[in-house]
């Protein structure tokens, strides 16, 4: 049951994002395009909701693009042979660049309050402002932060010679967040230049009570 009301879920979402591809990047009298662009969008739309982060992103990627050709008002013949171009670069870029999920931690929960399951990471959470900025905290490995789209880098900050110091601007307490900064136990001095920003303070007290 669980997962026909996920694969329903799934099916609408799809089709609202299709709908909005529709209305984005097709125009009047031009039916040789719109049809290239119509299947396009069911690809791109199924892409998008998809678990597969790279190919998400590779998706929207190519949806921008295609939006630009549309802004642009090409010729029709052109405007084809961008969108077989913009197909097979896009086909390119997930070759290149497979499912990162390995990678990631485990999705399909809320900052902090899960414990994932057949994995020692016990907290997540993430910059608000910023969807391609993840932090963890695990007892092996300490806090984790992960930045990056495509090109990423991986800091890891250990906990037991660190403790957690918590700030908020006055902007950030409008929306209930904060920066997390680590302190050295020895010295007083702030670890290096690794912080996480713009994390729920909910999540961030729940880290501070693990440490």
């Amino acid at each position: 049951m669980e997962t026909l009301k996920r694969n329903l879920i799934n099916l609408g979402k799809g089709f609202i994002v299709w709908f909005i591809l529709l209305l984005l990047n097709t125009r009047s009298n031009e039916a040789a395009v719109n049809g290239i662009k119509i299947l396009l969008d069911v690809i791109l739309a199924s892409m998008i909701i998809s678990e597969n982060r790279t190919g998400r992103r590779i998706a929207l990627l190519t949806t921008a693009l295609t939006i630009l050709i549309t802004i642009l008002q090409m010729p029709s013949g052109v405007e084809i042979i961008l969108l077989i171009g913009l197909s097979l670069f896009s086909l390119w870029l997930l070759k290149k660049f497979p499912d990162d999920r390995s990678l990631d931690d485990s999705p399909n929960y809320e900052d902090s309050t899960a414990l994932i399951v057949n994995e020692d990471v016990v907290w997540k959470a993430k910059n608000v402002f910023n969807p391609f900025e993840y932090y963890t905290y695990s007892p092996d490995n300490g806090v984790c932060i992960r930045k990056g789209i495509l090109r990423r880098s991986y800091s890891t900050i250990p906990t037991t010679t660190t403790r957690v110091e918590i700030t908020q601007f006055i902007w950030q307490r409008i929306f209930g967040l904060c920066e997390v900064t680590f302190v050295s136990n020895f010295s007083g001095q702030k670890f290096g230049d690794k912080s996480m920003k713009n994390v729920r303070l909910k999540a961030a007290g729940e880290l501070m009570r693990m440490l």
